[in-house]
Parts: structure tokens; C-alpha cells; sequence
């Protein structure tokens, strides 16, 4: 199983970044991933950053991890982007038109901006 690291931002504590790792194919990963976003839910995190920069490998259920995860944060009034998203990924999300779901910033950085 991979392990994610759930990462707290000093400047701004209510916002996290969870940083993904080569390949996203569902699985055991989603169930990670889910435990990870269900964590924000009792820090007080009010906005989430998912790393994709070392992304290799997505197939169709990293992607309903990723819209899965969207969803749960959104009940909870807690805000998810997408940052660092390598070109494979991105034709990815094009296609399938997740493009249009997504906030999508280029870099972390980028992402941490906006919520500051």
C-alpha cells in the first residue's frame, strides 16, 4: 500500500496538500486517499491541494477516487484543487471533460496562493 502524507501548512493552517504518488489506479490507494480527506475533516482544514507532480499512471478509478474525494469535501464545505498536473493527466481530465470539475493550478505554489 502507498502511503500519502496528509501535510499541514505553517502559513496557513487550514489548508492541506496531499501529495500523490507514481500510479493512481483506485484500489487500496482510494481507500488511503479517503482516509487521508476524512482526516481534514477534525483539523479544521478548510481548503485541500492534491500534488499530482509525481503522477506516471492514472487509470479510470484514481479518477473516481479523485471526483469521490471531491464530492466528500464539498458536503463537508471544504475546498480540493488539483496542482502540478503532469500532461498525461491532464489529456486525461480534457477527455473526460474533469477538466471543467476541477480547479487546476499549475504548481503547489500557484494553489497555496489562492487561498491566501
Amino acid at each position: 500500500m502507498n502511503a500519502y502524507t496528509l501535510i499541514i501548512a505553517e502559513v496557513k493552517p487550514d489548508t492541506a496538500s496531499i501529495e500523490l504518488n507514481e500510479q493512481v489506479l483506485g484500489g487500496n490507494d482510494a481507500l488511503e486517499f479517503s482516509s487521508k480527506l476524512y482526516e481534514t475533516f477534525d483539523k479544521g482544514i478548510n481548503s485541500v491541494i492534491i500534488d499530482l507532480s509525481k503522477v506516471q499512471v492514472m487509470n479510470s478509478s484514481g479518477l473516481g477516487m479523485l471526483v469521490s474525494g471531491l464530492s466528500s469535501l464539498r458536503k463537508n464545505n471544504i475546498q480540493m484543487v488539483l496542482a502540478s498536473v503532469p500532461d498525461k493527466v491532464m489529456s486525461l481530465l480534457r477527455m473526460t471533460h474533469l477538466d471543467k470539475v476541477f480547479q487546476i493550478y499549475n504548481n503547489i505554489q500557484d494553489a497555496y496562493d489562492k487561498f491566501s
